[in-house]
């Protein structure tokens, strides 16, 4: 792992420690009921930032390149219709197929 990469992950753990005690340390306080709320979403946060992505660490899923494919496909079509009488207009293609 080359040193950026190193100080980069050492300092993302420093500063996700720092605020996950200091959340905790506030939610531990029962005198300061009323902005739980705030360290709550504080908890969640740093916790969130560090679970795993739900599709894992994979190249992107067959149903979302196809998905792309389509779509780069219809804007080349929108892109290659030619101006009309010299002035442009916007033209949609229509899309085909059942919609749900």
């Amino acid at each position: 792992m080359p040193t950026q990469e190193k100080v980069r992950l050492t300092m993302q753990v420093a500063f996700s420690s720092i605020i996950l005690c200091f959340c905790l340390f506030k939610l531990s306080n029962p005198n300061d009921s009323q902005s739980s709320a705030l360290y709550w979403g504080g908890v969640t946060s740093v916790l969130a930032w560090w679970m795993p992505s739900p599709g894992g660490s994979s190249a992107r899923n067959s149903a979302s390149v196809r998905a792309d494919e389509v779509n780069a496909v219809h804007i080349e079509k929108i892109e290659a219709v030619p101006p009309m009488n010299g002035s442009p207009v916007e033209s949609v293609v229509p899309m085909t197929g059942s919609h749900n």
